[in-house]
């Protein structure tokens, strides 16, 4: 059995779902210091993406929207940048997750699309998207939304071919996969 289907072999459970959710709380407020500190846009614009992430995690909702849509409206600027992928995927997702925070299926979607658009990164490249937003809307019924965005990510994330086709296969028999170490932004 490979690696990948080891983690997703065993559900996974609330109590590691909490421990992964604490490791991503941990990191947040670093996150945050270090777009506080950024004295220009082309250093806000590299952490503006995971400060986003932080502020969501930490319910800090208001804060996360403003932080996702200044990092899209700044790869408008930095297009060429190394961080440009990043922000458009983890903007949207930002998005989505406040969208479907609030109940707005729809615009949680139209997110998720967007955020699997990104023309990819040096992380995204390497490690992969965060699936926490395809998580939470696959928990309220929205396969197919979820299948679509996976088939995006295939086009920049081809080391993770592995991963896409076992969650791909997980979610055509009906299930809601681990996405282990890709549940959270």
């Amino acid at each position: 059995m490979s690696y990948e289907e080891e983690t997703e072999k065993e559900p996974f459970t609330p109590e590691m779902e909490a421990a992964m959710r604490q490791i991503f709380l941990d990191r947040a407020p670093g996150e945050l210091a270090q777009l506080a500190e950024a004295d220009e846009d082309s250093k806000a614009f590299t952490h503006l993406p995971s400060a986003a992430a932080a502020a969501f995690h930490l319910g800090r909702f208001a804060e996360a929207k403003q932080f996702a849509e200044h990092a899209l409206a700044l790869a408008q600027v930095f297009q060429d940048n190394w961080n440009y992928g990043n922000a458009i995927h983890l903007g949207h997702t930002v998005l989505g997750l406040l969208a479907l925070n609030s109940q707005d299926s729809v615009t949680a979607i139209s997110e998720l699309h967007a955020s699997g658009q990104t023309p990819g990164s040096p992380q995204l490249n390497s490690f992969g998207p965060t699936m926490q937003l395809a998580k939470a809307l696959l928990k309220v019924g929205h396969v197919e939304p979820v299948l679509t965005y996976i088939e995006q990510c295939r086009a920049f994330w081809e080391m993770g071919g592995t991963w896409l086709d076992l969650w791909e296969r997980k979610i055509r028999e009906g299930y809601v996969p681990n996405f282990f170490q890709h549940s959270y932004a």
